[in-house]
This record gives structure tokens, C-alpha cells and sequence, in this order.
């Protein structure tokens, strides 16, 4: 039996198609870690469940267009019954008057963000995000170290340790993680813990001078910087992508120059301290410096959690 087309299942089928591809193009975004340039990790369990919901709707939508082959499918909540349509006099003209202009208008607020979803890239220049967003030397939050009464951090750790690393309770978790940084011959600014380390490091300025440390990013300058200095960041994303961050540290080199904007190196050298803003914060002295390649996820997450897993 040849059924026939009408409006309304064609509407059916276009948000069918709709759902379709909003389902999959999220699933690609997860399946690829994608995701990673919108939210941070914590969160994608979350869009995962909400994209299985999502197929299951578009299922429900595809089995209603086709139904809608067959006979009349009206879905609205007048809580009327719909068989009964000409006995009553109850007529659902509310779903087919609308004009194609109308209808263009709703159906393109959901195929734009789609369409520019699949074309555009999904990442832009970590430095002119940077430029639209203040640079942060310390992380997070930091407390002031004079700021209550300073204590020693509990554990096993050398006394003579404890005793440098000596703070107040709201730095207990940055002082740990400044112990085990400070017992190590390099200190290697990964993505994990980036922002906490480099929160910890400004906390105790003084403790890791001429420490040697290495760290990976992208070249970013300050007009207030001087000539021989630039700073080597990266982005950091606390919850979303409307919340991003530069996170960096101040470099200095006698060949400052040769860094090229935006460009990603790794850089090995050794702290010292200089004063930013009325700030004193650490700085890398340059003794190193290799091409890198960016990573496909360019931002670090901050770890609410960390000091549990030190």
C-alpha cells in the first residue's frame, strides 16, 4: 500500500533528522575526547547519559514519523481525544498553519549551531584566548602564607622539611604537594596537577629557588614584560569552556626574541622569583628551550580532590 506524504510527517522526519545528528555529533565529541574542549573531565560522564537519552528520543521521534506515514499522528497536550476530532468539532489547525517562513526560522536555530558544530574547528589560538583574559602567576586562589597562625603539615615527612614548608590551614594540601616538589631533581609541569603546582610553587616563592623545572606550553607576552622576558602558558578550564584561563610562569632568556608568539616549546630551566604587579612570583631562567607539539587537548583541569590523593 502506497502511503502518501504529508506536512506532517515531513515535519516529523525533520526533527527526526535534527535530533539525529545533534545525538551523534556529541557521541563523536566523546568518542574522540573532543569533549574535552567544552568541559572538564569531571563532567563527561554526565553528557554521555544525557547522549544515550538523547538516541533513545530520536528513536521515539523516528518511530513517530514513520507511524505518521500511516495515519494521522497529532502530539500536543489539549488532553483531548484525538479520534473523536469531528464529532466534538475539535480542530488541531494549531499544527498546520504555521508559515514556511516560520517554520524555516525554528528548524535554522537548531541546524546552525549544528552545521557550525561539524564545520568550524573546535579549538581556537591558546594565545588570543589569553589576550581576552588575565594571566594567572598562582593559580587558583592563593592564601596569603602570614595570613592565621602557621602550622607544620601532619605526616612522616623530615621535620626540617615540615618546618620550611610551614603555613597556614588553608594550604595544608599546597604545602604537601611543595614537599614532594621540592624532592625532586626536575620539577615537570604535566597536565596533571599543572594548576596545583604552580599554585603550590607560588606559595613557597622562596623554598624552590634555583630549583630546576621543566615545563611544556604555548609563548605568550605581556606589554608589561620586559624585553628579555615572555611567558609560557597554558589554558585551564575550572568547569566549562566560559570559565577559561591562562595559567603560565614569567621566562626570561638572553634570546627572548626567537620565541614566536603562540608557539608551543618546552623549556628546562631553573626558578628564581621576580615581581609582577606588585606581586612576587616565580620565574623560569631559560637554560633549554625545543619546538613541541600542541597537544589535541590544550587545556589543563584543575584537581578539587588532589590533596586526598598525595
Amino acid at each position: 500500500m502506497k502511503h502518501k506524504i504529508s506536512s506532517t510527517s515531513i515535519h516529523h522526519f525533520i526533527k527526526a533528522a535534527i535530533l539525529l545528528g545533534l545525538a551523534i555529533y556529541i557521541f563523536q565529541l566523546t568518542l574522540t575526547d573532543e569533549i574535552l574542549q567544552f568541559i572538564v573531565p569531571e563532567l563527561v560522564i554526565y553528557i554521555k547519559i544525557a547522549t544515550g537519552i538523547l538516541f533513545i528520543v530520536v528513536i521515539s521521534q523516528i518511530y513517530i514519523a514513520v507511524l505518521s506515514l500511516k495515519r494521522h499522528v497529532i502530539i500536543c497536550d489539549c488532553g483531548h481525544d484525538h479520534s473523536h476530532d469531528q464529532v466534538f468539532g475539535h480542530e488541531h489547525h494549531h499544527l498546520f498553519k504555521k508559515s514556511i517562513l516560520k517554520d524555516i526560522l525554528i528548524y535554522s536555530l537548531f541546524l546552525l549551531p549544528l552545521f557550525l558544530g561539524y564545520l568550524l574547528p573546535n579549538h581556537a589560538s591558546s594565545s588570543s584566548l589569553a589576550s581576552n583574559k588575565e594571566m594567572n602567576f598562582k593559580g587558583l586562589a592563593v592564601q596569603s602564607s602570614s595570613s592565621g597562625h602557621a602550622v607544620e603539615v601532619k605526616g612522616n615527612e623530615d621535620p626540617a622539611l615540615k618546618k620550611l614548608f610551614k603555613t597556614n590551614v588553608y594550604d595544608q594540601d599546597y604545602a604537601k604537594l611543595g614537599m614532594r616538589l621540592y624532592k625532586q631533581n626536575i620539577i615537570e609541569m604535566k597536565d596533571k596537577w599543572f594548576i596545583e603546582k604552580l599554585q603550590s610553587m607560588n606559595t613557597f616563592v622562596d623554598n624552590f629557588q634555583n630549583k630546576q623545572i621543566k615545563i611544556k606550553g604555548f609563548i605568550y607576552r605581556d606589554p608589561k614584560l620586559a624585553g628579555n622576558q615572555f611567558i609560557i602558558a597554558r589554558m585551564g578550564m575550572t568547569h566549562c569552556i566560559a570559565d577559561i584561563s591562562p595559567f603560565g610562569i614569567i621566562a626570561e632568556s638572553t634570546d627572548a626574541q626567537q620565541f614566536v608568539n603562540n608557539s608551543w616549546v618546552t623549556i628546562t630551566g631553573t626558578i628564581g622569583n621576580t615581581n609582577f604587579n606588585g606581586q612576587t612570583v616565580i620565574k623560569i631562567n631559560v637554560e633549554k628551550s625545543e619546538p613541541a607539539k600542541s597537544p589535541s587537548v590544550q587545556y589543563v583541569y584543575p584537581d578539587w580532590n588532589f590533596g586526598s590523593k598525595l
